[in-house]
């Protein structure tokens, strides 16, 4: 049986500023890093075969905090990347609402298929981060563990538990929290989140 542990990085400066943070390399807060210790001491005990991680700092570094109880390979995916903002990052809606109202207008209107100037569509995103849980599932066992983003995990749970995409939104992923899929017989069964 193949068991998945979703964890959200720890808090960044983004998350606390209420600002778009795809693609921005930032470092965990000091805040963010008691979130990476205390959720280390959670899954401590846990058999994690295996670790997958996104290549962005955050994430990178939650998973260290991770790690120091397990010693495992940390395998990198820039596929398990958050959504990419483009123009977007690193401002918040209000700055944009000032600078790129056209641009809020197309995007409320297409959610999903909307691309961010020099960014990518959620639709994209989507496509990139299910394929690789979807390779992921077919050549793993036991239990793996993946360090991710909030929207990454929200594709993740949409397309595993969900209706895919269009569930997209009814998944709230908070910052260094445990969320459990276990696959019994190819069927994926959602045992908690935010824990």
């Amino acid at each position: 049986m193949l068991r998945l542990i979703l964890v959200r990085h720890g808090e960044v400066k983004g998350n606390v500023d209420k600002a778009y943070c795809g693609w921005i390399d930032h470092e965990l807060t000091e805040n963010g890093i008691e979130q990476a210790k205390e959720v280390a001491l959670k899954l401590k005990d846990e058999p994690i075969d295996k670790i997958y991680v996104s290549d962005l700092k955050r994430t990178l570094e939650t998973a260290q905090y991770i790690n120091e109880y397990h010693k495992r390979d940390l395998i990198k995916s820039n596929d398990l990347r958050e959504i990419n903002f483009g123009l977007f990052e690193g401002k918040t809606y209000g700055e944009l609402k000032d600078t790129h109202p056209k641009e809020l207008e197309l995007w409320a209107d297409d959610w999903k298929g909307y691309s961010m100037p020099e960014g990518e569509s959620l639709v994209n995103m989507h496509k990139r981060v299910t394929k690789k849980i979807d390779e992921i599932i077919k050549n793993e066992g036991g239990t793996i563990l993946v360090v991710s983003h909030a929207g990454a995990i929200r594709s993740i749970m949409a397309h595993l538990i969900g209706n895919g995409i269009d569930d997209y939104w009814k998944y709230k992923i908070l910052n260094c929290t445990i969320n459990l899929i276990e696959m019994v017989e190819d069927f994926p069964v959602l045992l908690y989140t935010n824990k």
